[in-house]
């Protein structure tokens, strides 16, 4: 395969992923290998911290890190009102939180979306921003809604969880009332991913296409554009793990 670093390109951002390789039957996607990426970064972003750790961090990593995590932390205890609950669930919040955001931001970087590799003698970009493809974002929201579901039953055990959706099935009522309740949490799934994939796909896609109307001046006229995709970065992912968090209290 051949590649070609930061290619111009004039055709729209596309809407799926696009296939690089194929591991046997699985498709690997050019999402898939960036948002492998963008974990390892992460995690090894989170480990340099851990081992700079001390009571008196001397190192900035250290202390940034660790005045976010009690930044979040404080949010999170809000949301939950008890913090012995918030820390139950606070590795899997501030997990979301962080990669998302990092997701979020990764396809700012230059390079990802220009970098191209010749798959089948079509141009392929070789890296996407993994919130810029629907799969991810659902996965993401599955992962998320399966969680809330599994904790419920833990604190209400099978019958009580099904109790909270059919306490009387002989009331036809309640028994459309809980089919509503079902279909609300199907609902979930939906708006998690279709939210965080629109706004996140819908920046680029207007990057783009700015990029490309405003030719040798691109830079300059994707600046602002580029200022306010951090923007909303940041509160697609503050969203996604706050509605995680609600959705936990509520079950």
């Amino acid at each position: 395969m051949l590649m070609s670093i930061f290619a111009a390109t004039s055709s729209a951002e596309p809407l799926a992923a696009e296939t690089v390789v194929n591991a046997g039957p699985l498709p690997v996607t050019n999402s898939m290998i960036y948002g492998v990426i963008t974990a390892v970064f992460v995690l090894g972003l989170f480990y340099s911290a851990a081992r700079a750790s001390q009571l008196w961090p001397k190192s900035r990593l250290a202390f940034y890190t660790e005045s976010f995590i009690e930044l979040m932390l404080g949010l999170i205890i809000d949301s939950f009102g008890d913090r012995k609950k918030a820390m139950r669930h606070f590795p899997l919040l501030i997990s979301l939180f962080v990669f998302i955001l990092a997701c979020n931001l990764s396809g700012l970087i230059p390079g990802v979306g220009t970098i191209t590799v010749d798959v089948e003698g079509t141009s392929t970009s070789l890296l996407r921003a993994f919130t810029t493809d629907l799969n991810s974002t659902l996965a993401l929201a599955v992962l998320t809604i399966t969680t809330v579901q599994v904790y419920a039953i833990r604190e209400l055990g099978i019958g009580g969880h099904i109790r909270h959706y059919f306490h009387n099935i002989k009331n036809p009522m309640n028994v459309f009332i809980g089919l509503n309740e079902v279909f609300g949490e199907i609902l979930r799934l939906v708006t998690l991913s279709l939210r965080l994939f629109g706004v996140i796909y819908g920046g680029e896609a207007l990057l783009h296409a700015i990029s490309n109307l405003a030719g040798n001046f691109g830079w300059a006229a994707t600046l602002p554009i580029m200022f306010l995709e951090i923007f909303f970065s940041i509160v697609q992912a503050y969203l996604f793990m706050m509605l995680t968090s609600t959705y936990l209290v509520m079950a």
